[in-house]
């Protein structure tokens, strides 16, 4: 893999690895909003997407690429994505007024029908359906999105919420060991595409996180204060995190989840037990008015946390991102998924742990945003 693509890889799954670990902190304040920049101000040549928030812009571009199975050169000129040379780029802005449409004329405006709703995950749409060789699957994590008043009746036998998050408090060690946790210093290895790379991960009560992805030619770096956040690379301007992926990060990046869960929601709802793999697991969404759900997955028997699914919202739709935790070990009274599998449609990465220190000296410097550099526009839909 060259370096340049590989380079890319690490930023996007740099920014996944630091909002997928956990980390530190009860609910933060609500993030400042003195004035919102539109795409409009903030990007040339919008179209379609006008009047909305610009830190909107690239999750409503990812939906694209996870709906479709492409790159963002599959409809934008490499460094001038202003442009609209390209045939594809046309397509989508029909495409979407399209989308936008059905959903007002038909869904009371409700977002019913997405780019993914046609494409699944296909540049073309199939007009044809396909006969699924025997035992195929559809991925895991891409058909468990689920609004939060679609769960039905449940099984009399599921416990409540509050229950199952207890059970996970006790499960990790209790809440005296939980609560004195202040600060966490993993060291471990990432395998980014095939190849693997070592990975330093520090958390510090109550908002910080960072994680550092060492590669041949300098560090992929992402960082993330609870209320902000920020990623760079080598030879990329440093990006700031979108207010809805700070938001959608929030309960895994604190040490001490179980005793905040109920800071950080304002409701809590258990839904039908699943399974993952050969696990039998509770399933509990938390939920906040406005924001996309939360979905955790407790192993019915040990209560340990095996899963997360959440959501980054955009324009068009919901960008998942699903992190597994596997391989608890004790550590100092705690217990530690040394294994994490991070994943999003179209990409995959595994953390495996090697060493987990808690309570150790972790300056608040470390998590210090670099200064500001220019920063290319992007796209242009």
């Amino acid at each position: 893999m060259k370096s340049k693509n590989l380079n890319g890889m690490a930023a996007g799954l740099g920014l996944i690895i630091a909002l997928s670990f956990a980390g530190g902190q009860t609910r933060p304040t609500k993030l400042a909003t003195p004035k919102t920049t539109m795409t409009d101000e903030a990007y040339k040549n919008i179209q379609v997407l006008k009047g909305v928030p610009a830190d909107q812009l690239i999750p409503a571009m990812q939906f694209i690429t996870y709906s479709l199975g492409v790159e963002c050169s599959f409809c934008h000129v490499e460094g001038a994505p202003e442009k609209d040379d390209k045939k594809p780029k046309q397509t989508a802005r029909k495409m979407m007024q399209m989308m936008f449409a059905i959903n007002q004329e038909n869904f009371e405006r409700k977002r019913e029908v997405t780019c993914y709703s046609c494409h699944h995950g296909s540049s073309h749409p199939v007009a044809t359906p396909i006969i699924a060789e025997a035992g195929n699957q559809v991925a895991a994590g891409q058909v468990q999105e689920q609004e939060e008043d679609e769960h039905g009746p449940l099984p009399p036998d599921v416990p409540p919420a509050e229950q199952l998050f207890a059970k996970y408090l006790g499960a990790l060690g209790g809440a005296p060991a939980i609560g004195k946790l202040s600060t966490r210093a993993e060291k471990g290895t990432i395998n980014l595409g095939g190849r693997v790379f070592p990975v330093d991960i520090f958390s510090k009560v109550p908002d910080k996180r960072m994680s550092i992805i060492h590669l041949p030619n300098g560090d992929n770096t992402t960082a993330y204060d609870g209320n902000s956040g920020w990623t760079s690379a080598p030879n990329r301007p440093v990006h700031d995190l979108t207010a809805g992926e700070v938001t959608s990060s929030r309960a895994e990046v604190d040490l001490q989840l179980p005793l905040h869960i109920k800071q950080l929601f304002s409701e809590l709802r258990p839904g039908k037990p699943e399974k993952i793999g050969d696990h039998d697991v509770y399933v509990v969404s938390g939920i906040n008015t406005g924001e996309p759900p939360v979905k955790f997955y407790f192993d019915e028997h040990s209560g340990l946390l095996l899963r997360v699914l959440r959501y980054v919202d955009s324009p068009l739709g919901r960008n998942p991102t699903q992190t597994d935790y596997v391989d608890y070990r004790d550590q100092g009274g705690v217990k530690i998924p040394f294994q994490r599998i991070i994943a999003r449609p179209g990409s995959r990465v595994t953390i495996q742990v090697e060493e987990a220190h808690d309570n150790v000296a972790v300056d608040d410097s470390k998590f210090a945003r670099p200064a500001d550099s220019p920063s290319p526009k992007t796209p242009s839909p």
